[in-house]
């Protein structure tokens, strides 16, 4: 998405369409608009679609000196944030000035420098490492260390979040951005794994291997689980997750999807392993998710019944 994506009024009218037609595409859905002078083409499909349209409409009330920063980066970026925070757009600036921004945009005085932010799509934008250090900073635990993880298995080096948090030490926020960067661990693939690995910590449940591979009598690996307790036979699973990249393999219908995850299932089963799954709205709730662990590790029917 790009600033060609958004329109003023006076660009709609000046295509040949009137008033009253630039409110009948509103009304048919055809156009959308994120905020009152500005349009985009087509209806946003989620939070995170509607949250780049708020960005590209914010570009054209504020300096072009400004970078796009925190969770409004993080979009661009692809970095995990809550959809409670999408509502604003956020924004660094590189100016002297004064206010804090609008309703729908937050302008941070933070100390930043050159090399901390790059252009993309000609977006002025931190960079992924100042981006998750940020996030890290200003978010929630749980959520920094979504983010950082993210981050890691995007490609980032430990080393570089390292050096992006020691940059600005006056900085607030950069005890528990440390905290959450020793926690990090890249081989989480989405943000519901790595918010229940904060809440195992949280609530006493034992740390399980991250991506732990399945491995059959013969020792083949025949899957990898979000989790895994080898020790107990126990692997997890959660479900409904939003994974970095996509669910479905190039061509493959969702019936497809559903058959083999069918299958893979029934060869970790085969390999001795029970499977306790879970859903965004457990993760959240670390008691909640603690107890059904700690349930699956004991149960009687797992040791029976692989």
């Amino acid at each position: 998405m790009t600033r060609d994506d958004v329109f003023t009024h006076a660009q709609l009218l000046s295509t040949g369409l009137t008033d009253r037609e630039v409110r009948q595409r509103l009304r048919a859905g055809q156009l959308t608009r994120p905020r009152r002078g500005i349009y985009h083409a087509s209806g946003p499909q989620n939070a995170v679609d509607e949250h780049r349209l708020l960005i590209l409409s914010a570009l054209s009330f504020v300096h072009d000196s400004n970078v796009i920063s925190h969770q409004s980066a993080g979009v661009i970026h692809g970095l995990p944030v809550p959809s409670d925070g999408l509502s604003l757009v956020t924004m660094t600036r590189l100016t002297a000035g004064h206010g804090k921004g609008s309703p729908l945009l937050r302008v941070r005085q933070t100390a930043i420098d050159p090399d901390e932010y790059e252009d993309r799509a000609g977006l002025r934008i931190t960079t992924l490492a100042r981006t998750a250090a940020d996030l890290a900073r200003t978010m929630p635990f749980e959520w920094a260390v979504a983010a950082l993880d993210a981050a890691l298995a995007a490609g980032l080096e430990r080393a570089e979040l390292v050096s992006a948090l020691n940059r600005h030490p006056r900085l607030a926020g950069l005890g528990i951005a440390r905290r959450a960067l020793s926690f990090a661990d890249g081989r989480a693939e989405s943000p519901a794994e790595s918010i229940s690995r904060v809440q195992f910590a949280r609530f006493g449940v034992p740390a399980p291997v991250v991506q732990f591979e399945v491995v059959d009598a013969d020792g083949s690996v025949v899957a990898r689980a979000d989790s895994g307790w080898p020790e107990l036979g126990l692997v997890g699973e959660v479900d409904g997750k939003w994974k970095y990249g996509e669910l479905l393999k190039p061509g493959q219908s969702p019936e497809e999807a559903i058959m083999r995850e069918k299958r893979r299932e029934e060869a970790i089963r085969q390999a001795g392993f029970w499977i306790v799954r879970w859903d965004w709205a457990t993760a959240v709730q670390g008691a909640a998710l603690a107890r059904l662990i700690r349930s699956a590790m004991v149960t009687p029917a797992r040791r029976s019944h692989p």
